[in-house]
């Protein structure tokens, strides 16, 4: 994998894993190309869902989701380097989390007859710790299995998943979240802003980690609309941050952000690939997932942000074509 070094007028850094697109297609995989809801009759999510293919590789999608009402388990995964081993490094991914999610909530339950989600009732499980361990042995995976699979170790992918906890005697449940590059987790909570979960790991953030920037600054920049609302050096900066300087199969091991928050009845949860979120500001998010029916907040993420990769730059500095993926979540009970 390339890590070519992005420069401007005031600092260097240093080996971001650049995302390129390649109209080679040597491979096909299935993909997701409809809205999918998974309604149970008990379950306590209402969920949407979509996946669309960039236009300029329409036979091959290079993300990946899940969606596990009953396990309470949801990601989204964006394969890195425009080319058939991107779409394997993702979906490879997308797998093996699945798969051991699933193995940790059986075993977590002691085989008794699966509930919607695990119950945190047990003082040693540490939710966080689990889902770090999880996207590591998906690294693992991709590494090893996804590599022998499409010929070549050049192949990485970015990872967001959630995974719900119910609290016992409480209409509340504990959702603990992890990531590894630049998809990001959204929460809608009432009244209040959008909030945005992770940092990405791309340009911004390490500006911000080195004092070149501050939080505040580093927002202004990632949501401009327009070029002349930047100095020439903003810019850019606007420009490269699609850079991520880590991902799950990539050259060395992944540091895994992990957290967990608490979440209400009535919280609308979004898991997004760079293909929304790099298109659409928080601000279009936000109103999206306000005023839409939560079974139809997805479609529109990813109709909005695809009518937005087709404007024309000198209208608007956010269009990029890419894959798109949505996975929103509203917590019901």
């Amino acid at each position: 994998m390339n890590y070519p070094v992005m420069k401007n007028s005031t600092t260097s850094i240093a080996k971001p894993l650049e995302r390129q697109h390649s109209t080679k297609m040597p491979y096909r995989m299935k993909h997701h190309k409809r809205t999918v809801h998974h309604p149970h009759r008990q379950s306590p999510f209402a969920t949407s869902s979509r996946s669309i293919a960039n236009e300029r590789h329409p036979d091959r999608n290079e993300d990946n989701i899940i969606i596990d009402e009953v396990g309470g388990f949801f990601a989204v995964f964006d394969g890195v380097g425009g080319s058939a081993a991107a779409e394997i490094a993702s979906q490879t991914a997308a797998q093996a989390s699945h798969q051991q999610w699933k193995r940790i909530l059986n075993k977590g339950q002691n085989h008794r007859r699966r509930s919607h989600m695990l119950t945190e009732d047990h003082p040693k499980f540490d939710l966080c710790q689990t889902l770090k361990q999880l996207l590591l042995s998906s690294d693992e995976q991709v590494r090893t299995a996804g590599a022998e699979r499409a010929g070549t170790d050049n192949l990485a992918t970015t990872a967001a998943l959630v995974a719900f906890c119910k609290q016992p005697r409480s209409k509340e449940c504990t959702m603990a979240y992890a990531h590894v590059g630049d998809s990001r987790i959204y929460l809608l909570r009432g009244e209040e802003h959008l909030q945005r979960l992770t940092n990405d790991d791309g340009l911004l953030t390490k500006l911000v980690e080195n004092q070149i920037v501050n939080e505040h600054h580093a927002q202004h920049i990632d949501q401009a609309m327009r070029a002349d609302q930047l100095s020439d050096v903003e810019y850019n900066y606007f420009r490269y941050r699609g850079g991520i300087t880590q991902a799950i199969g990539g050259p060395l091991p992944p540091v895994v952000h992990a957290a967990k928050i608490t979440i209400y009845p009535g919280d609308r949860i979004l898991l997004c690939t760079d293909g929304i979120h790099d298109n659409l500001t928080d601000e279009e998010i936000e109103n999206i997932m306000r005023d839409n029916p939560r079974t139809s907040i997805a479609r529109i993420l990813v109709e909005r942000a695809r009518l937005r990769s087709r404007e024309d730059r000198s209208l608007t500095i956010r269009s990029k074509p890419d894959d798109m993926s949505g996975v929103v979540i509203t917590y019901r009970f």
